[in-house]
């Protein structure tokens, strides 16, 4: 039972890795040459969150299985966040188009009327 528990964890520590990578990834867009630097940071925020992780164990280690759990969570964000972002994305695309057909159909009643 405590194993399953620590690969949950193990999960939602991905999770949350993932999701603070996608926190970061606009600054990472935005900062040109001084990406590196946040990638590194990430680098480093997400050891130290293996390191806390594995001291909260009873035995003091993480296991090859705790390290594949937290890849899946994160890749399981990473895959889940994209959705999501994909379908925003159409969704305000969509919204776009409408809107410009609606102004395109005003436009054109109201110009063929002069």
């Amino acid at each position: 039972m405590e194993q399953a528990l620590r690969l949950m964890l193990a999960l939602a520590l991905g999770a949350g890795l993932g999701l603070l990578y996608d926190l970061i990834r606009p600054l990472r867009r935005r900062a040109g040459k001084a990406a590196p630097l946040l990638d590194v940071l990430f680098a480093v925020l997400s050891a130290a969150a293996a390191f806390f992780f594995a001291c909260a164990a009873p035995d003091a280690r993480l296991g090859i299985w705790e390290l594949a759990a937290a890849l899946l969570g994160f890749l399981g964000w990473e895959s889940c966040a994209e959705r999501l972002r994909r379908r925003l994305l159409w969704l305000k695309s969509w919204d776009h188009t409408k809107k410009d057909r609606s102004q395109a159909k005003f436009l054109q009643n109201n110009t063929s009327k002069n």
